[in-house]
Parts: C-alpha cells; structure tokens; sequence
C-alpha cells in the first residue's frame, strides 16, 4: 500500500473513532440523566462520578489513538512529500548544471529516429522520410533550406509523426545567412504544436498555435528602445488564445517574462551554429552553440512549463521587406527518461490531455501602435540626405554673399 493510500486510511479511522467516541459519550450522558431521576442523591452522585470515568477513559483512549496513529503518520507522510519536492529540484538544478559547458557531441537518453533528419538526405524529389515540406522549402544533399535570400517568402519543414513522449531533447543544427550587411529578416522558429504545417504570420507559421514556439528573431521590429539587440531567441507557450505580437518582437507573451532570452549573434558564421531544447520535468531549457567552442551554453531556463504529449516538431522561417538564407543543417531528437513524482492524490493525468500552460510569462500588456518606420530606403535616404547637404551649401553661399554685399555698402556710406 503506497503511503498516501495510508495516510488518507488512517485519517479515516481516526475519524470514525472521533464519531464513535461522540456517540458514547452521548449515549452515556443520555443513559446518566435516565439513572438519575431514578435515584436518590447519593446515587446520582456515585453515577456522575462512573460516567465522568467513563468519559476521560474513551477520551484518553482517543488522544492515545491520535498520537500513535494518526499524527505519526501525517507527519511521516508530509516529511515524504517535502522529501521528494526537494530531490526533484535538486535533480533538475543537477540537470542544468551538468549541461552547461558540455561537449555539443554528448547526448543523453534514446535517439528517436522517426523526429530526426541528417544529411545526406535520402528522400525521393522534394521529399524527407518522417518529414513535409512547406513553401519555398527546398532540399539539397547537405542542407534543408527553407528560405533563399530572397524578400517576402516563407518555407518549412514538418515532422509527420507525433511525439508521444513526456520528455524529450532536440538539437538542430542550423545556418542563416546573407548578404545585407547589418539589415537582414526576419528570422526562423523551432516548433512543437498540435497543428502542424499550417502557413502564417509567425515566421512562417499560423497565429495561435495550440504548444510551444521558440524563435530565432533577426529583426528589431519594435521602433523605440529595446531591452536586448538583435538577433534574440525566445520562447512563448500558447493555448490557442494568445496573439504573437510581431511589432512588439513577442515581447507581451514570452516565456518567463520580458527579459528572458538571451542574444545569440549566429549569422554569417563560418562554423557550425546550434540549438538544442531541453523539455524535462515541466522544465523547458535552451542552449546554444553560436561561437563554434563546442559547448553548449545556457540561454535561458524556464520551470513550471506544461506541454501534452502527441504534438508535432517543426521548423519554419520567413523573410520581409529583408530577407536571408535559413538553412537546417540537422536535427536530432532523444527521448529523456525522468521519475515524474505525483501530488496529491496520486492519480496520473494522461500526458494526452494536458493543457500548455506557463506559471511564469511576461506580465500582460495592451498593444500600442508604434509610429510607423521609414519607407524611404537606402536610395530614398541617400537622396534624402545629398539634397539637405546641397541646401545647406547653398544656404551658407547665399549667407555669405549677403554679409559681403553689407560690407560693400557700409564702406560706401564713409565715402
């Protein structure tokens, strides 16, 4: 018998003698007050005395009960429960710890195929075993690129078998690239949803998406003073209620409030850049690899995250009024093994059935537009900015004739 089974079966005998304890006191009460308008005085005093006996003995015999019974094993049952609380954080913190700074070689729990693609790709045409494709989504021997550098395109790739496993971690290796200097868009997303290949707004996908979105954001759309540069990644854990506010660069439904993220400068590297997300124990943990050292390095780590099991991975991008190459290089998925511990009743909820949820994301807040930006472009501002030159030369030409012209009649008047 597990020990909250036990714990619920002795309060419930400790209860019952409650009640039964009340009911012979009762009964003995009712009994006395009988007896006594039968007897003289003497009597009654005898029998208050053989009842008031009789009820500290039922009394002593209850306290007796509830302090080796009851009170032992409530305390011994909520030592249990804060016992397991604490290893479980304690085996989370270890989990984070240990895959700071580790080899991006290493992986941990079972490789799972049927989520993963590697080069050289083996598909027949357009096609990837496990995989759709999407939009301008093309595939080559070495690479899946979802984008060329070309403005206003999306692309995508799709795993077509639903992951049905509570914990998993997933490494892509990727590349985007470009030659636009220091403006380039908009970016790419790593997806694990309900509804997968369904084209949108969101870098390539739909808006609210029933999962979890994790976004590689190249652009600054917001106009005005940003807490973090660009390129940034991100997260957002949608129930199919929230809007993925792009002027605001997502920053109203992110995961873990505002400021959680982290800026990864992973553009135009000639060494691999990679990613890998980590969802373990209703933990969510992304680390990055953009500086080609060969270890991982924590981005951000989130708690408190709920996800179901039967949704779908994928991987979008899309371009703008700017664009890039986005390229996946690879990706590899392992199912992780944890000891989930259950509260209170003890009853197992189907991983089927839960609801995304997130106990900690950005405060919610109403959306304001933003002055829009400038459509003049580089042309337009080049031009913009000779023509203010021209007229501030000739500004100053004109000044200067008319401070000589002034001192041409001055002199005059002395004449």
């Amino acid at each position: 018998m597990c020990f909250s089974k036990l714990f619920y079966f002795s309060m419930l005998n400790y209860i019952v003698i409650c009640v039964v304890v009340v009911m012979l006191m009762h009964y003995n009460l009712l009994d006395m007050r009988m007896h006594v308008r039968e007897c003289d005085v003497s009597e009654r005093e005898i029998l208050e005395k053989q009842n008031c006996a009789a009820i500290c003995v039922f009394t002593s015999y209850n306290m007796l009960l509830t302090h080796h019974l009851f009170i032992p094993f409530l305390t011994y049952y909520l030592s249990l429960q804060i016992r397991n609380t604490y290893g479980q954080q304690q085996q989370q913190q270890q989990q984070r710890l240990q895959l700071s700074d580790t080899s991006v070689d290493e992986w941990r729990g079972y490789f799972r195929k049927e989520h993963s693609l590697a080069k050289p790709y083996q598909g027949n045409g357009m096609g990837i075993p496990y995989w759709d494709i999407q939009g301008t989504t093309i595939v080559t021997g070495q690479y899946v690129r979802l984008t060329a550098d070309t403005q206003s395109v999306q692309g995508g790739i799709w795993n077509n078998v639903p992951v049905n496993v509570r914990d998993w971690e997933l490494h892509v290796n990727f590349a985007i690239h470009g030659s636009t200097g220091d403006l380039f868009g908009d970016g790419a997303a790593i997806w694990y949803v309900q509804d997968p290949a369904q084209a949108g707004p969101v870098f390539g996908s739909k808006d609210y998406f029933r999962g979890l979105g994790i976004f590689l954001d190249t652009y600054s759309n917001h106009n005005g003073p940003h807490g973090h540069g660009h390129p940034y990644i991100s997260a957002m854990i949608n129930n199919g209620s929230l809007h993925y506010d792009h002027d605001m660069d997502g920053t109203h439904t992110q995961l873990g409030g505002e400021h959680t993220g982290c800026e990864a400068k992973f553009r135009n590297k000639q060494h691999q850049t990679q990613i890998m997300i980590r969802y373990v124990g209703d933990v969510l943990s992304i680390y990055t690899d953009v500086l080609g050292t060969g270890q991982w390095k924590e981005c951000m780590s989130v708690d408190g995250v709920q996800l179901p099991t039967g949704y779908h991975f994928g991987i979008t991008a899309a371009t703008g009024d700017l664009s890039d190459y986005h390229d996946i290089i690879s990706v590899r998925m392992f199912e992780q093994e944890f000891a989930h511990v259950q509260h209170g009743t003890g009853v197992t909820v189907d991983p089927r059935q839960r609801e995304p949820y997130a106990q900690n994301v950005a405060a919610p807040r109403d959306h304001i537009d933003q002055p829009p930006a400038s459509k003049l472009g580089w042309f337009g501002t080049t031009v913009l900015v000779i023509l203010g030159g021209a007229l501030c030369v000739l500004v100053l030409w004109f000044g200067v004739i008319f401070v000589n012209h002034r001192q041409q009649m001055s002199r005059k008047r002395f004449y």
